[in-house]
């Protein structure tokens, strides 16, 4: 055997590497000291780095197993992000329309409504369907002759006007009208066969959509718009066009029947004018004859009394009461008659308030006596000087305190007046009448001043009346620039009060 550095006789072996020792291993292999000794320790050494590289090898494969299968999964997460974030932006795309188009339609619903007439209204639905949606231009047509009326919405479309024939729908507008439903046409050449086909999308006028005016059922306008909305709009914006369709058809008809209102109420206040006017012209032809009857009755019942005839004298008292009656409901025929009409003259001068006030209440005292009522004045100190329609004042004082004796037996009627000063530094009259009589509801109350409206047929027919008292005192009280009110309760009375502004 041939003497060696043997690398089992080293000091240093325990430290080197397993590379080394391999190599001397390879070098020294029929050595006897490999298989004994030192060699043993060697071989266990490598042995146990055999097994250590074999279970790292056995680990490394297992992570590379595990790797491929995190890639695969990272891969289709991926995919799936890559997914959502498309159907995110397609949803988004989709939300962000609709709202476009939801807004265009509450927009357009807003203005419609405020607009006074139908011109208004289609401008409106053109101007901002274009604005809204893109199209260059559009034009409506009605459906029964009548010209074309256009919005040009891009400078370079106001060559198609001249293109088409003025009040004749397109073939797109045709089928909108035949069918009542808007019609989508992405491509204007494969739809529709026309000299100006390719003209108009050589302007860039390649889509065009239809969308017919339906009031009560029936079509009676299309409007028609063109331009370049690509074709991906057509659901969204067909659904869109339809309710603005509708929307417009129930603007329309609002329209048209305030308009129908607005003739009919027109024609009802002008008869109702005409009548008016017509009673207040026959004035002197009615109060004439009848002051005539009264002025013989009282004659014949002088010489009756003076022929002591007093048997007959009754029936002539009778005469004269029933033509007094006539006249005070001719009277207040004929005065709101002439407050309707505007010919009731306002007279303003200054005279003592509190002595009229006496001077009406004891002109009423008859009646209320034969009521059984007592009269209350509850006057200010500060009504000797006013300035008013003296005459206009004693007739509404008048109809209020007969009013309260007709509906109180055995009660109190108050007549208050007093001046009154507004933030403003107006000066005012209040005058009230409260009487403690059979009192009303609320909702008689609401219709009291209507003409010819008696709360209570029953007490009416007793009482007497025609219904119009106070509806004159409202009209003298507007005529005057004032209010009248009322408050009252079933069983505890009423209390009318007047505000007039003084001069």
């Amino acid at each position: 055997m041939i003497d060696c550095d043997c690398v089992f006789d080293r000091p240093d072996l325990p430290v080197l590497g397993d590379d080394e020792l391999l190599e001397h291993v390879e070098r020294c292999g029929t050595c006897p000291k490999v298989h004994a000794g030192p060699g043993r320790v060697l071989l266990s050494r490598l042995r146990d780095s055999a097994r250590n590289l074999r279970r790292a090898a056995n680990r490394a494969r297992q992570v590379e197993r595990e790797l491929t299968e995190l890639r695969v999964d990272v891969d289709r997460s991926e995919q799936r992000i890559a997914n959502l974030e498309r159907v995110h932006k397609v949803s988004t795309r989709e939300v962000l329309q609709k709202n476009a188009l939801l807004a265009m339609i509450s927009s357009i619903t807003i203005a419609a409504n405020e607009a006074h007439t139908e011109t208004d209204v289609y401008r409106i639905c053109m101007h901002k369907v274009c604005a809204a949606s893109g199209w260059s231009l559009a034009r409506l047509t009605p459906a029964i002759g009548g010209s074309s009326r256009w919005h040009v919405a891009d400078r370079l479309a106001v060559e198609f006007i001249g293109l088409l024939v003025d009040g004749e729908p397109t073939a797109l507008g045709l089928d909108a009208l035949r069918h009542g439903k808007p019609v989508w046409a992405p491509d204007l050449r494969a739809r529709l066969d026309a000299p100006w086909i390719e003209r108009a999308a050589a302007l860039g006028l390649r889509g065009g959509a239809a969308l017919p005016v339906v009031v009560g059922g029936q079509v009676i306008a299309v409007v028609e718009f063109f331009g370049t909305a690509g074709e991906g709009t057509a659901t969204a914006l067909m659904l869109a066009m339809a309710t603005i369709g509708a929307e417009i058809g129930r603007v329309l008809a609002r329209l048209r029947a305030d308009e129908a209102v607005a003739h009919a109420r027109d024609a009802a206040e002008g008869a109702s004018r005409a009548k008016s006017a017509f009673l207040a012209s026959m004035s002197h032809e009615l109060r004439t004859p009848l002051n005539a009857i009264l002025g013989y009755a009282d004659l014949v019942d002088e010489i009756l009394e003076e022929e002591g005839a007093d048997d007959v004298r009754g029936d002539i008292v009778r005469i004269r009461q029933a033509g007094e009656h006539l006249l005070g409901l001719i009277n207040n025929i004929l005065d709101l008659s002439k407050v309707e009409a505007g010919r009731m003259p306002v007279l303003n001068e200054r005279f003592d308030l509190g002595a009229l006030i006496r001077d009406t209440a004891d002109l009423l005292k008859p009646l209320m006596d034969r009521r059984n009522n007592v009269a209350c004045l509850d006057l200010a100190g500060d009504l000797a000087d006013v300035e008013t329609d003296p005459t206009l004042v004693r007739q509404i004082l008048f109809n209020l305190i007969s009013n309260a004796s007709k509906f109180t037996h055995a009660g109190t009627i108050t007549i208050a007046a007093a001046r009154q000063t507004d933030p403003s530094g107006a000066s005012w009259l209040q005058l009230s009448v409260a009487d403690t009589g059979v009192g009303m509801t609320e909702e008689q109350c609401a219709q009291l001043f209507e003409p010819y409206r008696q709360v209570d047929p029953r007490l009416a027919r007793r009482a007497g009346g025609t219904g119009l008292g106070l509806t004159l005192c409202r009209g003298l009280c507007t005529l005057l620039g004032g209010t009248i009110a009322v408050y009252s309760a079933p069983g505890r009375g009423s209390c009318f009060t007047v505000r007039l502004p003084l001069r």
